[in-house]
């Protein structure tokens, strides 16, 4: 069963015989207790979404979906966004579609699991970059090392974090109520999005090169 709300379409095809059940499954079973124990309460809330970490590998980069178009986004630009075109960590995808929490950093999630029936939906994904203009496939700033996290506020007030992982990417399949409003946190520092979103599809507006309005890539702070 699909989540109660969805935010758009998006991007790694999963093939269901090859998921590995076992790293999605904590991270599910996690986010149904903190949703459960939310609605319990009033007021705001908030909601602790645990990321699976996994190693990335090279890529042939042959996987492609069509992102569907993502709603006018204003993420600040500001300082860092001058960059030139490189993948810093040097490591690429290169498993293909095989299901993995590491896939295709920088490719539209949500759009390509909404083509497929056998891959799980997510209401929110995307990948933070250590600079602006990275391309597909390159792994992406660790979450594990730099212990970055995405923070959710919903139209209601609630909270949610969701961790980066270890190739930089990041998912929920937590309901929110719209619009939300996103930023990065790294310990004391910040980059928050400049308006509030009605998609949660991330990568789809935060391409190598920026579109609808995003300077880029999501970056950390």
């Amino acid at each position: 069963m699909r989540p109660a709300v969805v935010l758009a379409s998006g991007y790694a095809v999963i093939d269901e015989r090859r998921l590995n059940k076992h790293t999605l499954a904590p991270s599910l079973i996690a986010l149904v207790s903190a949703l459960a124990a939310a609605a319990a309460c009033g007021g705001t809330s908030v909601t602790t979404v645990s990321g699976t970490t996994a190693d990335g590998g090279t890529d042939d980069g042959s996987a492609a979906c069509d992102p569907a178009p993502c709603a006018t986004d204003d993420a600040g630009a500001g300082a860092g966004f001058d960059t030139p075109t490189i993948c810093t960590s040097g490591k690429n995808w290169s498993r293909g579609d095989l299901g993995s929490a590491s896939m295709h950093p920088g490719r539209a999630c949500i759009t390509c699991h909404d083509q497929s029936i056998q891959a799980p939906s997510f209401t929110i994904a995307g990948t933070v970059f250590p600079t602006a203009h990275e391309p597909d496939d390159c792994n992406g700033a660790s979450g594990t090392t730099s212990g970055a996290q995405i923070v959710i506020t919903d139209a209601n007030g609630k909270v949610t974090k969701i961790a980066v992982n270890s190739v930089g990417s990041f998912y929920s399949q937590g309901s929110f109520a719209l619009p939300f409003r996103a930023k990065v946190v790294v310990g004391t520092r910040e980059r928050a999005m400049f308006a509030s979103q009605k998609t949660g599809d991330c990568n789809a507006c935060h391409t190598e090169t920026g579109d609808n309005s995003a300077p880029g890539r999501i970056v950390l702070p």
